[in-house]
């Protein structure tokens, strides 16, 4: 279910609800027996976050192979009405999957698991704050995008999204107002990313596509150049730019119109 919108799974997993009773409260799961549905559940951009998660991976598979299926946390999964499916613990199960696979001889039978009880959206609010805890630290820009998510299924309230995602009360109540508006206009926000309702870019611009892929490139080099470097020192990152190009950085604002409003918003929740 990987490739489909966040919408379309939505209805998928709708359809499933009611459809058989959840069979018991399982304290380990085979495998091929969890489904997932990451473009609900796992509120991280692994494409963008490429990096951190082979290496986060690659870590976990290594771990796998040294100790067994047991040297992990038990996965969270949730009953749809006909699979369980994952809601946390998406790097192990690849892990526990990879290991397998390179593997053979390693007979992994089951895995320990929780269940979580609750319907659908509370099951993506519920992955949402389990990835927020998570060893490996959420974009920032996957966050807000969970918050956005959340906000346009109208049924949790602003502090549960703020503890779900870690994402500012101010910053919160702007995505509100922006997801009135689009209903407003006959608009369906969940159809929209948030870097795009905020900017009031359409949900398919037709040269969006282009530039996604040519920018996930991009951010590939920089990663196999740079590695963290960028992130752990702007300071540099940011002197680079402007003598790669002094007009670039101008362009960068200019492209990024509620960035610096976005960021005096988090500061000064952050005071209270």
């Amino acid at each position: 279910m990987q490739e489909l919108t966040f919408t379309d799974a939505l209805q998928h997993l709708r359809k499933d609800a009611g459809h058989a009773p959840q069979p018991g409260q399982p304290s380990e799961l085979r495998l091929n027996a969890i489904a997932t549905a990451a473009v609900l559940f796992q509120p991280r951009d692994v494409d963008a976050a490429w990096l951190a998660t082979d290496s986060h991976v690659k870590a976990l598979t290594e771990a796998v192979k040294n100790k067994g299926a047991d040297v992990f946390d038990p996965l969270t999964v949730w009953w749809s009405g006909r699979d369980w499916y994952l809601i946390d613990g998406h790097h192990r199960l690849m892990a526990l999957r990879k290991a397998e696979a390179e593997h053979p001889k390693l007979k992994i039978d089951a895995v320990p698991v929780t269940v979580f009880a609750g319907n659908l959206h509370e099951a993506i609010a519920q992955a949402a704050a389990l990835n927020a805890k998570d060893k490996l630290a959420m974009r920032k820009e996957d966050k807000l995008e969970r918050a956005w998510k959340l906000v346009c299924l109208g049924e949790a309230t602003k502090s549960q999204i703020q503890d779900a995602t870690t994402v500012s009360e101010g910053t919160i109540a702007t995505m509100r107002r922006r997801r009135k508006e689009l209903v407003e206009r006959g608009d369906d926000p969940l159809e929209c990313l948030w870097r795009d309702a905020k900017r009031d870019k359409p949900a398919t611009a037709p040269d969006e596509d282009w530039l996604e892929k040519h920018a996930r490139e991009w951010v590939r080099r920089f990663v196999k150049t740079f590695g963290t470097k960028l992130i752990e020192q702007p300071e540099i990152a940011a002197r680079a730019l402007e003598l790669y190009s002094e007009r670039l950085p101008l362009e960068l604002v200019r492209l990024w119109p509620t960035a610096r409003e976005q960021f005096y918003e988090e500061e000064k929740d952050r005071e209270f």
